[in-house]
């Protein structure tokens, strides 16, 4: 058993060297000294919890007797283990326990589970790893841990933790205090962006043993040559997450609506339980009652995305992102003004004239032009089929989302017109960390870093902390979360 008397005097001798350090009157640069005081405190640091840890093991001496779940238990020795700190790993002598008359049952870790330590880690340490692997690949996680605390987990330790801490972060999501100082205009907006995942071909290729002297990979490459792929075929093969923000609208001082209390919730499962999700969270925050007396769905021109908000927000104000009507113009801009490469500017006269109409809420003078350079483009001739589809559809579309076009009445209602607040939280949330190169995520991983990242972008991080230590409910699985492999169609 550690001597509590000798752990005490290790702490007094870090503390008296690293005054010895900063005290010292030799020659030292600011830079020797941080760097040498730095260490020295994570010393320092580890030798105050083995202090801490012998006067807990203390507490629970040979043959004291406790319960867990109505039965007694008997505490019968201790095991000397490594618990991970931000401050390095510790020795520890852990009080292990049995079932009283089961001298051969299932051992117990009374401390541990008195202490809140999850799978041999404080954590303190299992949210720092969580939240950095929310904002970087889990490898440069590690390597930041080595240069910031001395030391870094085992990868597959880093995998469990994001699998345990991932997994409590939607149920935070959900029961978090709806934020203060909402005005009196709801946003609702949606979109979503794939990110690449591992494919059953992929996955079973890479759960292959390795073989030993079966020639190089140039040979492997020149005996069984990668099939190209077709027409259509994407190499990502992405699983599409569904992203979604609320948000109340507030008119700054040049009359311009502005985001008030975003909050940004996603899933890799479907857009219909994002949109599930979603009307909870709106309820949450007053939808349905006289707290708002406006309410609005931007979206693009996805008909999966218009069905489910007049199933979940029929009373909503809907307006089609003008963004994505904006480029349905360019598109049929470069179909009419043919040669535009060359020859740029009566494209961009013609796109800003549609545009003008647009925002006043001359639709109908819009889908008149396109109509006039569809009957005026003959049926035959070189490109013409697919300057006829282009125009076609885009008539088909605008037609279709007539009610969701009007721009002007919506500006002078202050609301807004575009999704540039989806597509700046998509980019963010997903593109930013689920979508880089090399990278093929597992549905489960890729769901539990998602959660985290709407918990650390929606500022409640800390918040997040505070839940976890209140439930004393996280333990980390002996192993990661088998990978859960995805085949886009």
């Amino acid at each position: 058993m550690t001597s509590i008397s000798k752990v005490r005097g290790e702490v007094h001798r870090d503390v008296q060297r690293l005054l010895a350090l900063v005290e010292r009157r030799s020659p030292q640069t600011a830079t020797e000294v941080e760097i040498a005081l730095w260490a020295g405190m994570l010393r320092v640091g580890a030798s105050m919890m083995t202090l801490f840890f012998a006067h807990q093991t203390a507490r629970w001496p040979s043959g004291l007797l406790y319960e867990v779940a109505g039965v007694a238990h008997e505490v019968d020795g201790a095991d000397v283990v490594k618990i991970g700190t931000k401050f390095g790993k510790v020795s520890v002598h852990q009080p292990m326990g049995r079932a009283v008359g089961q001298g051969r049952g299932r051992r117990d870790v009374p401390m541990s589970r008195a202490l809140g330590l999850s799978g041999g880690f404080t954590l303190p340490l299992v949210t720092l790893v969580a939240k950095f692997c929310a904002l970087m690949a889990f490898s440069p996680t590690r390597q930041t841990l080595r240069d910031l605390l001395g030391w870094a987990p085992a990868p597959r330790s880093v995998l469990r933790m994001v699998d345990a801490v991932g997994a409590e972060a939607r149920g935070f999501l959900q029961q978090v205090a709806v934020p203060e100082g909402d005005t009196d205009v709801l946003l609702i907006t949606v979109d979503g962006k794939g990110a690449p995942t591992i494919s059953s071909a992929e996955h079973a290729k890479r759960s292959q043993p390795h073989r030993k002297g079966t020639g190089g990979l140039r040979q492997k490459k020149s005996g069984a040559p990668k099939k190209r792929r077709g027409p259509g075929k994407k190499s990502k093969n992405a699983k599409m997450a569904a992203v979604g923000v609320i948000c109340t609208l507030k008119l700054d001082e040049s009359g311009s609506p502005r985001p008030v209390n975003k909050r940004m919730y996603a899933t890799f499962k479907s857009y219909r339980a994002l949109f599930v999700w979603l009307k909870a969270e709106a309820v949450r925050r007053g939808y349905g009652t006289t707290k708002f007396k406006k309410v609005q769905f931007v979206a693009d021109g996805a008909d999966t995305l218009w069905a489910l908000q007049q199933e979940f927000f029929p009373d909503a104000e809907v307006c089609l992102d003008w963004v994505h009507a904006v480029e349905k113009l360019w598109s049929c801009g470069k179909a009419i003004n043919r040669g535009s490469r060359t020859k740029r500017q009566p494209l961009e006269v013609w796109v800003h004239e549609q545009k003008r109409r647009l925002r006043h809420g001359k639709l109908n003078e819009v889908l008149a032009t396109l109509h006039t350079a569809l009957d005026g483009t003959a049926v035959t001739g070189p490109g013409n089929k697919f300057r006829r589809k282009v125009l076609d559809a885009t008539i088909n579309h605008f037609t279709k989302n007539r009610a969701r076009m009007r721009y002007q009445r919506l500006r002078q209602q202050g609301l807004v017109i575009s999704s540039g607040l989806i597509e700046g939280t998509v980019r963010h949330l997903v593109g930013m960390r689920l979508d880089g190169p090399g990278m093929r995520w597992g549905k489960a991983r890729a769901e539990a870093v998602l959660h985290l990242r709407c918990v650390l972008l929606n500022g409640l991080w800390s918040a997040f902390e505070s839940y976890l230590a209140r439930r004393d409910s996280l333990r980390l699985a002996p192993q990661p979360v088998p990978t859960v492999t995805h085949d886009a169609k």
